[in-house]
């Protein structure tokens, strides 16, 4: 062939290289190979970057600090408002809310949620195919979205199960849903960003939740940082798999991807101009390429570090991300069929000749020498023909020990009869069994068996023979690994005790067991410390776990063979007792657990005193399963530590926590706003006149489903939450507006409202009530609130403060249960009180007891002489009334007069009540749109003046 033959067949060389390389690259063959030589890229170029991301990690310790998963979301609401302190940048909670949980930590986590904060806050949303691969969208709940903005956590693996790229927005239902890498919008809508996996995830500040829950974080850590909140911990199993690290959290790959976008998004160019640079280098090495092999050799070599060394230069110092594997795989073709068109044809019959010499035994036989697994080969019968270095080490003995021996001698599993049926039924899979050394000594494997047929020859004749390999590897570590993971997974870390997850698994043991027919009885104690908060708060952590180690071996030592004893956290140990025989061995037994914490425990050179409160719950007495056993012995317990006893049992009756209660304070919000509630007004007659010129408002509930519900059912409720604030203020609106509209009518009468504890407790209020009484148009003293004398003790000095600021404000005040609280008199003497109002106790007990008149008597004497008005309710006979009035009582109210009615018939009954009280008087009868006209009584303050 002539010159000009040899250079057009090797530009036709060149086109078929370069067609090639084009078809493999479109159809996703070098995709792997790309994926393969970017991550080596990132594992060569890996370095910290100074982000300003800070991530608060679920992790290990979190979770084992506040025990539970899902956590209550009061936690989250706590965290927020630690972050919200920092004052961050943006706050990023990568944690699910779209489904309820309870209602109580759902109000605190909306309200963390809404409280006014300078920085954004993105709750996540995803979606998922649903049925019929309908396309589902997850959000948070509606009462949590609407105080934040979303960001789509969805991300798409790659072929090969790794993400290596997250996408900037979504399109869901036609609007843009933006995930959190590319919140400034610097790049198109739905831009699928090449993460960066050179950061290193150690560029990202971290801290842990519960360190930022209990305040141990600095606020500069923080503060006008872009703070990310997710799961670290594999337990939660939200890992990704990545490329370069293998797996990480979530929250991490969104870090790393938001990280990529800041520093700069890598570019891939167009289709079109990677094919152009692919031509174009294709060109040039075919015109630099030569005749002679040694000298293309040396162009190869440094092409490819030209290639691999542009490559990396482009992406580090213009973040563009070029195939660097096409433009590799076209100068290797080239090269090879360069070198092959230079090859003679002696040179290519010597090659082939040396590859066919190769023996494919010879190359098995070094990768089974070499192997660290034992891999015998045993025959038909079940005798080891063959055996590798590993499998003298794993059955310690030499070689020649081991050879023609039965392998049943070693494997238990195929110590039967039928060697080589058991070992056709085992090919192809992998059973978990014990071995047996050769000294004896019984050990954990695993085995997997394959079936190989070997064909030999003699004397022109080919038998068949049939062999069985088979691979066996010591498990024993991992088993002992598992036994670690088990006992850590059940037991606690530091006193060494079960724990809630061990409890709650021998529970469900016990309760199946003594379930019918058998009429056994599990009882469950739950051991609760005294005093325990406060050796850790003065003395540390470490000194209080000295002393719960302590007494984990006292209660242990205590109960004996007796029970089933755990740690369920902090200071609270529980303790099972199968089938006991009667209710004075559960007393003796409580007893004991009781007294061995009588004797000091001497920690740190300090006897430290600890008690116990003991709560006692019976199956199936008390409850039908075990975390209804759990809860009411907690209820118990609580019992025990009010009453200030060693144990309790459950009763029903000392139960507040039950569905009805919870849905009750559900429930009553929506009652306020929806005017379920309702004022009625009991009379109270002025025993002097005989007329009425008071009532006191008291709140109704008439609920739909549920019937009349008692006052004392739902304030309850009401107190122990916020809601007693707007039950109050909508109770003051409705009592202000009822005073306008019997005046108007009128009607001069004062009405007296309840007040609560807390509401004492709230300095806020004296401004409110001045609000409301401005917006009613009613005077001041038409309205009298009544305070209990137990709601002074919670905080004397602010309740005092609260008290004056309503006293100026020209409201009446009066002591309600008067004789039933604990403050003192000098309360009573300070306090700017214009009556008192005694407890009905001392009023219907009266007549048959000496002692209850005595107190009556002497109460109204020192009313008297300090100044203020007398009141007495639970009045039920005249002769009550007639004894009151003789007395020197002001007021009195009662069934005697009148129970509480409805605003209109309270109205018809003090009309009718007044004029038929004028008429006994000999007075003239008003008429009903005149009413009757009542003397205000003058403040407290001015009345001792």
């Amino acid at each position: 062939m002539n010159a000009f033959g040899r250079r057009h067949g090797g530009w036709l060389l060149a086109v078929a290289v370069f067609a090639l390389v084009v078809g493999l690259r479109a159809g996703g063959v070098l995709r792997p190979w790309e994926n393969a030589l970017a991550d080596q890229r990132a594992r060569l170029l890996e370095h910290e970057v100074s982000s300003d991301i800070v991530i608060v990690e679920i992790d290990a310790a979190s979770l084992a600090t506040l025990d539970e998963w899902p956590w209550p979301r009061q936690h989250h609401a706590k965290l927020l408002d630690r972050i919200a302190a920092a004052h961050p940048r943006s706050v990023f909670l990568d944690i699910d809310f779209s489904a309820p949980s309870n209602m109580l930590n759902d109000a605190a986590l909306e309200g963390a949620l809404g409280r006014p904060r300078d920085f954004p806050l993105y709750l996540p949303t995803y979606f998922q195919r649903g049925r019929d691969e309908l396309l589902i969208l997850n959000r948070p709940l509606q009462r949590f979205e609407r105080h934040t903005d979303l960001a789509v956590v969805n991300h798409v693996p790659g072929a090969d199960g790794l993400t290596r790229e997250w996408r900037n927005s979504w399109r869901i239902d036609g609007a843009r849903a933006p995930s959190m890498i590319d919140l400034r919008r610097t790049l198109p809508d739905d831009t699928d960003v090449v993460i960066d996996y050179s950061i290193s995830p150690r560029s990202f500040t971290t801290v842990s939740y519960v360190d930022v829950l209990e305040g141990r974080v600095p606020r500069d850590v923080l503060a006008g940082k872009t703070v990310y909140v997710g799961a670290t911990s594999v337990d939660l199993n939200d890992m990704v798999a990545v490329p370069v690290y293998l797996s990480q959290p979530g929250i991490v790959v969104q870090a790393l991807a938001t990280e990529t976008v800041n520093v700069g998004a890598p570019r891939v160019p167009s289709s079109a101009a990677a094919i152009a640079l692919l031509a174009f280098v294709t060109l040039l090495m075919s015109a630099l390429y030569g005749a002679r092999w040694r000298v293309n050799m040396l162009v190869f070599a440094a092409s490819v570090v030209v290639v691999l060394a542009l490559w990396t230069w482009a992406f580090t110092g213009f973040r563009l991300w070029l195939d660097a594997v096409s433009l590799l795989l076209t100068n290797a073709l080239l090269f090879v069929a360069v070198a092959l068109r230079s090859l003679e044809a002696q040179t290519w019959k010597a090659v082939a000749f040396s590859l066919g010499m190769r023996r494919r035994d010879a190359l098995l036989k070094s990768v089974v020498q070499s192997s660290t697994d034992c891999i015998v080969c045993v025959d038909d019968a079940g005798i080891i023909r063959t055996a590798n270095p590993a499998a003298t080490r794993l059955f310690d003995c030499a070689a020649y020990e081991l050879l023609d021996q039965p392998i049943s001698r070693f494997i238990t599993l195929l110590a039967v009869d039928g060697a080589a049926a058991r070992l056709g039924a085992m090919h192809g899979g992998i059973r978990e069994c014990d071995a047996r050394t050769f000294k004896g000594e019984v050990f954990p494997v695993e085995i997997s068996v394959s079936r190989v047929r070997h064909t030999s020859s003699a004397n022109l004749r080919f038998d068949t023979e049939r062999l069985y390999t088979a691979i066996v590897r010591d498990i024993r570590e991992r088993r002992a690994q598992q036994r670690k993971l088990q006992h850590q997974a059940t037991h606690d870390s530091l006193t060494g005790l079960p724990n809630r997850a061990a409890l709650l698994a021998r529970l469900e043991t016990a309760l199946g067991a003594a379930g019918p027919p058998l009429p056994s009885t599990v009882v469950l104690l739950l051991l609760d410390l005294c005093r325990f908060k406060e050796v850790n708060d003065t003395l540390g952590h470490g000194v209080g776990d000295r002393v719960l180690c302590e007494v984990a071996q006292r209660f242990q030592a205590a109960l004996g063979a007796n029970g089933f004893i755990a740690r369920i956290g902090g200071d609270e140990f529980t303790v099972v007792l199968d089938s006991p025989e009667t209710a004075a061995t559960i007393d003796a037994i409580s007893q004991s657990l009781g007294d061995c914490l009588r004797m000091p425990i001497d920690v740190a050179g300090i006897s430290i005193e600890v008690g116990v409160s003991i709560g006692i719950a019976r199956y199936p007495h008390d409850a039908a399963d075990s975390q209804a056993l759990l809860r009411h012995a907690d209820v118990a317990m609580y019992v025990a530590k009010r009453r200030g006893v060693t144990w309790e049992y459950y009763d029903a009756a000392h139960d507040e926590n039950t569905v009805r209660r919870l849905s009750i304070g559900g429930e009553l919000r929506s009652a306020i706003a929806s005017h379920q509630l309702e004022l009625h007004f009991q009379p109270q007659v002025n025993l002097r006149s005989g007329l009425v010129e008071s009532a006191e408002a008291l709140v109704r509930w008439h609920h739909p489903e549920k019937g009349a519900v008692s006052p004392a059912e739902f304030v309850a409720v009401a107190e122990a939450t916020d809601l007693i604030r707007p039950l109050t203020e909508w109770t003051l609106t409705g009592a202000l507006t009822q005073i306008r509209a019997w005046r108007e009518r009128g009607v001069h009468v004062r009405i007296a409202v309840n007040l609560s504890a807390r509401i004492l407790q709230d300095v806020a209020f004296p401004a409110r009530l001045a609000a409301l009484l401005a917006t009613s148009g009613v005077s001041a003293a038409s309205l009298e609130l009544e305070i209990t004398e137990s709601a002074m003790m919670m905080d004397p000095t602010r309740a005092l403060r609260v008290i004056q600021e309503i006293d100026k404000l020209g409201v009446l005040i009066s002591i309600d249960d008067f004789g039933t609280g604990y403050s003192s008199l000098g309360y009573l003497r300070d306090l700017p009180v214009q009556a008192l109002k005694l407890d009905k106790s001392f009023v219907m007990g009266m007549r048959s007891n000496a002692d209850d008149r005595i107190i009556v008597e002497s109460t109204a004497q020192m009313a008297h002489a300090l100044r203020v008005e007398l009141v007495a309710e639970g009045v039920e006979t005249e002769w009550d009334a007639q004894f009151l009035k003789a007395a020197g009582y002001d007021f009195a109210q009662g069934f005697h007069f009148s129970c509480a009615l409805p605003a209109n018939k309270c109205m018809a009954w003090i009309l009718d009540f007044n004029a038929t009280a004028m008429l006994t008087a000999g007075e003239a009868v008003p008429g009903r749109e005149t009413g009757i006209t009542r003397p205000v009584r003058p403040s407290a303050s001015a009345a001792r003046r």
